[in-house]
């Protein structure tokens, strides 16, 4: 099961609304409206920095073997000269960010996970919109270069490039999917035993860890967002109890208190 449902095409409708983008104050929005998952293939920009920004659903981002889930509360930021793969997980909008100015608590920072308030989301949808103009744009660009500021490091992966590469590409972009090692071993026409051999040595842990791990962080992009149980579900355990009992290992506290810590964060920075 996906994040948010079953994935359909690939087709997508994008929108562009560009202010001033002559000199490198400009800023340039690019708009995604989809009814099918979305997928920005690994690539690097030398010219720009990049934020990627879901109002409506989870994306799943990765640099290099670092990866995270994010929901409508972050955003990803990536410098340029950054390269990074993004994926939705489901049917959702996505706004990209495009700047050739940095905010200042982020200039050194090549990719990260970064907190969007209620302020600077509404500042992000108020710049998809006719009439706006340049200099008014440019006021909305300054208070989103002022509120982005505190990042949060990607959950760390392996450097890996073969079998078990893939299978952690697939874990991450759905978390959910029944699929076991045996799955991925007949999918890939390769044995159990190598593959779980392979997805040591390339990250560093057992394949069943690095799935509980995967499956952990991108509910944490649900949570209050759903209910405890269907965030369970949605990311691919068999009952709530199950899924509480490996958040609170994983994270020291239980999924409803993540949630409620999650508000009041929100709740302050709003």
């Amino acid at each position: 099961m996906s994040l948010t449902g079953q994935l359909g095409s690939h087709d997508s409708d994008v929108r562009e609304y560009g202010y001033a983008l002559g000199p490198p104050t400009g800023i340039l929005v690019l708009h995604h409206r989809t009814a099918a998952r979305i997928h920005f293939a690994e690539e690097r920009d030398d010219y720009r920095h990049r934020l990627f920004w879901s109002a409506d659903g989870v994306l799943a981002a990765r640099r290099g073997s670092g990866t995270t889930h994010l929901g409508p509360h972050d955003a990803f930021w990536v410098r340029r000269g950054t390269a990074v793969e993004v994926t939705t997980c489901g049917r959702q909008s996505v706004h990209l960010v495009c700047l050739r100015q940095a905010p200042p608590l982020l200039a050194e920072v090549p990719a990260a996970a970064v907190p969007i308030n209620r302020e600077l989301a509404d500042t992000v949808r108020g710049l998809c919109r006719s009439g706006v103009s340049d200099d008014d744009a440019m006021a909305a660009k300054e208070r989103l270069l002022a509120g982005l500021g505190r990042a949060v490091p990607l959950l760390p992966g392996g450097g890996g490039r073969g079998l078990a590469r893939q299978v952690a590409a697939g874990l991450l972009a759905d978390p959910g999917a029944p699929s076991d090692l045996v799955g991925w071993a007949r999918r890939l026409h390769t044995t159990t035993k190598t593959l779980q051999r392979d997805f040591l040595r390339e990250y560093g842990v057992p394949w069943s860890v690095w799935r509980t791990r995967t499956r952990l962080q991108a509910s944490t992009a649900l949570l209050g967002r759903a209910s405890v149980t269907q965030v369970a579900h949605r990311v691919g355990y068999a009952s709530a109890s199950a899924y509480v009992d490996a958040f609170r290992r994983e994270y020291g506290i239980t999924p409803g208190q993540w949630a409620r810590g999650q508000t009041v964060s929100l709740e302050s920075s709003g």
